[in-house]
């Protein structure tokens, strides 16, 4: 799952709100972008290499195989598609806006397909459901808090008729740095899983502190667990180590590389 997740937090979404244009201009015409990220691990290294028009991302290819393609319209990411290492599809990522925002992504995979759904209660504030398959009357509704171009707090409420009631907060903390994604086009419309170990947003993410009550089967639940982000930053002020634990025990560590590119 970890795995996945690596690869998928690019596509996945919740959305920061925030018009990037006039924070992504650093040095005149010249923006500052991600050029590799490395997930460093005791089975090896994985390199992913970020490849651009302008400032719009095209793909990521990785050194093990795996690739993700790009699509734009306009200024906008349309349609995400990754491969896996023998060049076979994994899945497809479409995306649709109203009103300069996310109002739905369509995930296809080889053997499901579902939508996603995006309403926006106002600049700070979506909530989104899909249409997998529950069984009748059953929810699962997620909502997202923003601050600033930031997510700083998420819900979910899921009740599944005679079976549990679950409901999940999710706390975030963010530092005042330079995010390795804020100064990609359409980026931050398209990605804000924070499940994920990256998130396209501002700035950086630095604790999330999750809960989770209910009851299944009858049985009460009550779960508390965290996610810490141990960052160091280079020179502008971009994360160039992410050292990412739980209170699980696991730690995953990343390294980022940068390039000026100019416009």
């Amino acid at each position: 799952m970890k795995i996945f997740f690596s690869y998928f937090f690019i596509f996945c979404f919740l959305v920061s709100c925030s018009n990037r244009d006039e924070d992504s201009i650093e040095n005149g015409n010249s923006l500052t972008l991600p050029k590799t990220r490395t997930t460093i691990s005791s089975l090896g290294n994985i390199v992913s290499e970020y490849k651009y028009d302008g400032n719009k991302l095209t793909s990521i290819i990785s050194d093990n195989g795996r690739k993700s393609i790009i699509s734009y319209t306009g200024n906008f990411i349309t349609k995400t598609t990754t491969y896996d290492s023998s060049g076979e599809v994994e899945y497809e990522v479409s995306y649709e806006y109203a009103n300069n925002k996310l109002s739905k992504a369509n995930y296809k995979f080889t053997f499901l397909e579902y939508n996603i759904f995006y309403t926006w209660v106002d600049d700070n504030h979506v909530y989104f459901v899909d249409d997998k398959y529950m069984p009748e009357n059953a929810i699962n509704k997620t909502d997202i808090y923003f601050s600033n171009g930031n997510v700083v707090k998420s819900t979910n409420h899921t009740y599944y008729p005679n079976y549990y009631t679950i409901d999940k907060v999710e706390i975030v903390k963010n530092d005042s740095k330079n995010n390795p994604f804020k100064n990609i086009e359409g980026y931050s419309l398209i990605a804000f899983d924070i499940s994920s170990d990256f998130f396209p947003q501002t700035n950086n993410i630095t604790k999330i502190t999750s809960s989770r009550e209910g009851n299944v089967n009858g049985e009460p639940l009550i779960e508390n667990y965290f996610r810490t982000f141990e960052l160091t930053y280079n020179t502008k002020n971009f994360p160039q180590t992410y050292i990412v634990s739980d209170s699980y025990g696991n730690s995953y560590n990343y390294e980022f590389s940068y390039f000026e590119q100019n416009l």
